[in-house]
């Protein structure tokens, strides 16, 4: 006979006049603190605990509703010429499933630094401004990442650019840390911000801001590339080893990518004195300096 049956044996052979001796014989003074005691100890456990989950939901939906996310996009962009004109629609493909930053870093450090440079991303500056070891780490490994995914495509291989970002939620709907894939010749077109505001479409209104991103990455790019021609000393960690204190945040990469993309749909011309001022009225001023004639 196992347990169960013979519990129920037991409370078959019990009669009313056990029950009320056994109830009579209890020790109330000590009973009811200690079941009173634990049964607020239920209530505060599971009131802190619906608390902390609705607390977390309601954090979950204020980052939906702001635009904050965690996501990780990886995204070549091309410039398809428009036929019988000499304007260029700027089309942007996501080049993988999107990941998150809790996906693509395993260390805890590493995350809490991606975020943080995410955040203090703006409209003039929107590459992150990765610095130190731990900064070339971060970079390097998003970029590994990229790399072997596209190591097995079966396109021909030709010579990207790609960079970190995050675009500054002011004018972006969505905030994440989107990886950029450009080709050098055509990121070099980028740099001139008349050529832009003449040349470039878009397959949606609402891309205009990421040719001002491809704007600012250019110059960071030009800004690089002078650099690398007066290179100053390194500190060496291990001998012959470089410990990246300083390293380039726009990195060439040989990948393999499919570069035939066309647009969708009808493409659309941008108002850029309008937006330009809206831009002007948050602190970027596109038409001033070497940066408006390239």
């Amino acid at each position: 006979m196992n347990l169960y049956d013979q519990f129920i044996q037991w409370a078959g052979s019990l009669n009313a006049q056990q029950v009320a001796d056994w109830l009579r014989n209890l020790d109330w003074n000590r009973v009811v603190p200690e079941i009173t005691g634990k049964f607020i100890g239920f209530l505060l456990g599971f009131g802190a605990s619906w608390f902390l989950l609705f607390r977390k939901h309601l954090n979950a939906l204020d980052r939906l509703r702001r635009g904050d996310s965690d996501d990780v996009l990886f995204q070549a962009h091309f410039l398809t010429p428009v036929p019988g004109s000499d304007k260029f629609v700027l089309v942007f493909r996501n080049l993988m499933p999107s990941t998150t930053v809790n996906d693509l870093y395993d260390n805890p450090a590493a995350r809490k630094i991606v975020r943080e440079l995410a955040e203090i991303t703006t409209l003039r500056k929107p590459v992150l401004r990765t610095e130190g070891t731990l900064g070339f780490e971060v970079l390097n490994d998003a970029y590994n990442h990229i790399a072997g995914h596209l190591a097995i495509t079966p396109f021909a291989r030709e010579t990207w650019l790609f960079a970190m970002t995050c675009e500054d939620r002011q004018v972006v709907r969505r905030k994440c840390v989107r990886c950029f894939l450009v080709r050098p010749a055509e990121l070099e077109r980028f740099a001139n911000w008349r050529w832009c505001r003449e040349n470039v479409v878009c397959e949606q209104p609402w891309h205009w801001y990421r040719i001002v991103a491809l704007h600012q990455l250019a110059t960071v790019w030009q800004e690089e590339e002078q650099a690398a021609l007066n290179p100053a000393a390194k500190k060496q960690g291990m001998p012959l080893v470089d410990k990246h204190a300083t390293h380039r945040r726009i990195r060439a990469l040989s990948a393999g990518i499919f570069a035939n993309e066309k647009p969708v749909g009808r493409t659309a011309e941008i108002d850029w004195p309008a937006q330009e001022w809206e831009l002007k009225k948050l602190g970027l001023d596109l038409n001033a300096g070497p940066q408006a004639a390239g």
